[in-house]
This record gives structure tokens, sequence and C-alpha cells, in this order.
């Protein structure tokens, strides 16, 4: 769709929003901008080579723009549009996210631990986010068992003691309802709760440790037993935890990993030097899209309206359009730096998150996978699952009539729409190693040419030989593939980079899977072939009549179609056709009804 020149010239250069609607009116695209004027503009510069940004452009029936004060009020209208509209060109991600968190009443004569996702300003102290309402269920009766603390919400008054219940009773309350514990010394399990939360696990089993001498040398040993095993299970916690104590205070860290039209964002929570959880995002992205604007859109979207956002946000990749983020925060009172690694440790956390992005990444994608191709990719020691696998082979006699079929497997299936022929031009006599060049250059320099989908993998059906031709080729397009191919005699499988061939126990899935390629490229090379041969006998078997040259045998083809329909014609519809006598007519009916036709 081409857009009037006066309407791009109309923008303003302003900060604000854009957005793009196609011809129904329907809004494909929102964004923002510090200039509207120019960041609409590039979209509908001839250069424009980004596949996404050339979609949105030819979709583009009409232009909108809202102009706002600042960086931070684009931010929000867009997130509110993105939230209103779902335009498909915008990456989404969950929406109104909310983590789980600990709330500590310590305003309370007696405070209490609940799970909570709201924040509210009445004195509580709040710990979190956790990555799952499960993660925070189980933390949440560690810290009961362990510290006593209660979790119901009945008022406790001096006046009025009650019989303990049964959390009492399963040691997961100290029950200062019912005056089984002094105030002073459940407040300072309270206390003591909160250190284990903020992770000063140090400065905990200091205070512990000192207050079970304490009990001891005063031969309070039941309660000192407590202590212990109090102090015990700190440790333990203590060992268990993978981040060091080099860091201080909150943070995030998330990290981005991209591969074809799904990207994987990996958070894990870090709070007082402790990791305490982690949650992961599959999103499906348009082509196009770097991790950096993957990224980008994934903190604003769920950070916009988290009230609980850490002290530092670790990235992956450098965040683009930070004035956007910064000055938003900025008008928040939000004190965070958001960053890339800058120290040893703070690589080793963003190594830890991208690790875990990738395999969640992969195990998406694989999911539905046959294991055939699973085998084959550890087989061929692949970067990736082959989802799309194409088999080339060449077909001729004694050079004549050469020609090259591709078929195209999707998910180990055939996958009929990727069939491609192709009639051999630059090659003239017997060289099947040429002719695999032509078709390995004509069907990958299309490709990269009009930006078409690529194959994981291509299998060549020949030896060593044909396997070196396809592989140059590709080195000369500057196109990277790997390739196989599979020789007939002995099912030979070789590999790109590799001398020797592959020895595949023959109830292999990989195997089956590369035979089944192989043979349906077979196929369909030789049916094309025969084919061609077939119209080129039929196509000169009317010049073996005397007195049929070419234009005769053209209009004779032109009336009837094909030789079946001529041979089944009469004499008379036969020399209704201008210059065919009778008798030549005659002549053509005789000659086509002979049994040996």
């Amino acid at each position: 769709m081409t857009i009037n020149k006066n309407i791009l010239m109309s923008i303003p250069d302003k900060v604000g929003v854009y957005i793009f609607k196609d011809q129904e009116n329907n809004v494909i695209y929102v964004g923002k901008a510090l200039s509207l004027k120019s960041r609409v503009s590039e979209y509908f510069i001839p250069e424009t080579r980004a596949l996404k940004e050339r979609q949105i452009k030819e979709k583009t029936g009409n232009i909108e723009f809202l102009i706002t004060e600042n960086e931070a009020e684009a931010l929000i209208l867009e997130n509110n549009l993105i939230k209103q509209y779902s335009p498909p060109y915008n990456i989404r991600f969950k929406d109104d996210k909310s983590y789980p968190l600990l709330k500590i009443t310590i305003q309370d004569g007696y405070p209490a631990i609940y799970i909570t996702r709201e924040l509210v300003e009445d004195g509580s102290r709040y710990f979190g986010p956790y990555a799952s309402a499960w993660g925070i269920r189980r933390v949440a009766r560690y810290a009961q068992r362990l510290f006593g603390v209660r979790n119901c919400k009945e008022v406790i008054s001096h006046k009025k003691i009650r019989v303990p219940c049964l959390n009492y009773h399963i040691g997961m309350c100290s029950a200062p309802c019912a005056k089984k514990i002094e105030r002073d010394e459940y407040l300072r399990s309270v206390n003591q709760l909160c250190l284990f939360l903020e992770g000063k696990i140090t400065t905990l089993e200091g205070e512990l440790n000192d207050e079970m001498n304490i009990l001891a040398k005063n031969l309070d040993f039941e309660r000192a037993v407590l202590v212990r095993d109090r102090l015990n299970a700190v440790k333990k916690v203590n060992q268990r935890q993978r981040v060091s104590r080099i860091i201080t205070g909150n943070m995030d860290v998330i990290g981005a990993v991209l591969n074809g039209k799904k990207a994987c964002i990996q958070v894990i929570f870090v709070r007082g030097g402790n990791l305490i959880g982690g949650e992961q995002f599959i999103v499906d992205v348009q082509t196009g899209d770097a991790l950096s604007k993957v990224l980008t859109v994934f903190i604003e979207q769920t950070y916009f309206r988290r009230k609980d956002i850490p002290s530092k946000i670790l990235v992956s990749h450098k965040l683009v359009e930070m004035s956007f983020i910064d000055d938003w925060l900025k008008r928040r009172g939000v004190h965070t730096m958001i960053n890339t690694p800058t120290n040893d440790l703070e690589v080793e956390l963003t190594n830890l998150v991208l690790t875990n992005a990738k395999e969640k990444l992969l195990m998406e994608i694989n999911k539905g996978v046959p294991k055939a191709l699973i085998e084959l990719k550890e087989i061929l020691e692949l970067d990736e699952v082959p989802i799309r696998i194409e088999g080339i082979d060449i077909s001729n006699i004694s050079g004549e009539d050469a020609v090259g079929a591709l078929v195209t497997f999707s998910y180990g299936k055939m996958d009929k729409t990727g069939y491609r022929r192709y009639r051999i031009k630059t090659v003239k006599g017997i060289d099947d190693y040429a002719m695999i060049r032509e078709v390995v250059r004509r069907r990958y320099k299309r490709i990269m040419d009009e930006r078409r989908i690529r194959p994981n993998l291509l299998l060549i059906d020949g030896g060593i030989g044909h396997l070196r031709s396809a592989v140059e080729e590709l080195e000369l397009l500057d196109f990277d593939l790997s390739v196989i191919s599979i020789a007939k005699k002995k099912e030979e499988l070789f590999v790109q980079g590799k001398m020797n061939p592959l020895d595949l126990a023959e109830d292999s899935g990989a195997l089956k899977l590369i035979k089944k390629v192989r043979d349906e490229a077979h196929r369909f090379a030789i049916r094309y072939h025969k084919n061609l041969r077939a119209k080129k006998i039929k196509k000169s078997l009317l010049t073996e009549i005397s007195g049929i040259g070419e234009i005769r045998r053209k209009k004779l083809l032109n009336r009837f179609g094909n030789i079946e329909k001529l041979r089944n014609a009469s004499v008379e519809e036969i020399a209704q056709i201008k210059l065919v006598s009778r008798s030549l007519a005659q002549r053509i009916h005789k000659f086509l009804k002979q049994d040996n036709y």
C-alpha cells in the first residue's frame, strides 16, 4: 500500500504514539517515538529491508498519531493501546502480570504471614516476588514450621485466651493466641523470619547462635534445642543457595533467546543475595524482531503495572528506546538500574538465565517433533532439529531431457507445497555434478532473493561427489545450510565436512527418514523426466506423417489439444482444419489408428 506523501509530511516532529491501520481500519501496529515524523517515515523509505517493516508498510492503509507531553506518557499510552487492540505485529506478553508475595503484618501486635498479589501501604513488610503460587506456598509453610509464625486472621487479645488450633499441634504455629509463647519471644521469631526472607542468612545465624548459647547458659535446654534445630535448618538452606553472597539487594536477571519466530524470556529473582525463583515466557515474534527489541517490549509490558520493581534489572542484551523507560521510572519515583553484565558474577548469572531460556525454547520447538528428527539432529551434530528437510535428485538418459527435482519434508512428513521441478538449462551431456550445482544454485538463490523459509537440512541423492558439488555451490552463494547425501548401492550416508560415511543401524529411525526423503526425490524426478519424454515423443509423432510440417502440426494440436483427442477424431473433423485437405486428413487418421502407435 502506498501512503500519500502529504500524510507523511504532515506528521509532527514530536514525541508520541503512532498507529498503523489496514484498509479495513483495523489496527495492525502501535509504536512510540521521540520524533513521530522521522520514525514513521522510516517505514516508507525504498531501502527498507527488514521483513517486518516491509510487511507493515504493504498492509498499511492509514496512519494516525497521538502527541504526548513526554516519553513516560508515550510509553503508558502505547501499552494501553496494545492491550486494547492486540495488533498482530506487536509483541505481546502476559497482561496484568503480578507475582505472588509474602506479606508480614509487622504493624500488628502479633504479626502474621500471608500470601498476596497486591502491595498495600499498610505498614506490612513484603517479600518476593516468587515464581509461582506453588513455590510461595512451599516457602510460607517452611517459614511457619521453622519460625512458628501464625497465618490466621484471629485478633489476639490478652483478655481472651483461645484453645490452640491444629497448626500448633502439627508444629506449624507457636500459638501466641493461647499464650504458648511470650510476645517478646514471638516478635523475635518474626524478626528472624524477616532476616531469613531478606536473605541475611549470616546475620540470622549469628542471632540464633547467640540465642541458643544464652538459653543453654540459663539451663533452658528445651528451648535451646528448638533454636538449635532452627539454626541447623537455616545453615542447610544457606548451603543450598546457588547465588554468591557478593550480590546485595534485590535484582531481576533477564535473558532472551530467539529461534525463528519464537523467543523465550527467562527471569530469575534474586532477593537479598538469594536466588528465590524464576519464570519463563514463550512468545511468538515477527520475522526481523531483534532480541534487544523483544527484551525492551518485555520489560515495558511486564513491569508496567508492577509495584515490586527491584533496585536492579540485569539484562542479557542492551535495550532500545531507553529514554522512554528511564523517564517512566523517574516519574514513578522508582530507583532502578537497568544494565547489561559488568562483572564476572553478573556474567555468570546472565549465562545461567540464557542456558535456561535455550533449554526451554528447545523443549517448546521440539514439542510434537518425531523422534527420528531428534535422532537425526544428534547423529549429524546439528545446531537445531531439522524440522524442514529438502531432497534433490537428478534424472536423465545419457544427458538427454535432464531434469532436477526437489521435495520437501516438514516435521518428517511430505509437504507437497514445497515440491519444485527444474529443467536443466546450462549443462550439456552427462554431468550429474554440474546438474546438481544448477539446481542448488537456482533453488537457494531464489530463497535468498525472495526471503523465503530456509530449510534446516539438504539431502542429495548420490555419493561424496554429489555432496561436494552441492556444498561448493552453497558456499559460492554464501548460503549456510547443512548438507548430507546418501548413495543407493550401499546406502552409505555422507556428511558435509566428514570424509568417511556414517554407519547407521538398519532399524534407525533417522536412516529410515533419510531413505524416505531420498526415495521420494527419486520418484518425483523420474516421473517428471518420463512426462517430458512422453510429451516430446507425442510432439514429434505428427511430423512423421508425409505432408505435415511445423505449421500444420501446431494447427492440429491447437484445435484438438493433444494426440489422444486427435486420434479419436473422424476424418471429417480433421479435414475442417485450415490447410488440411481430405486426403491428408485420411493419412493422419490412418497413421494414428495403427496398432503400434
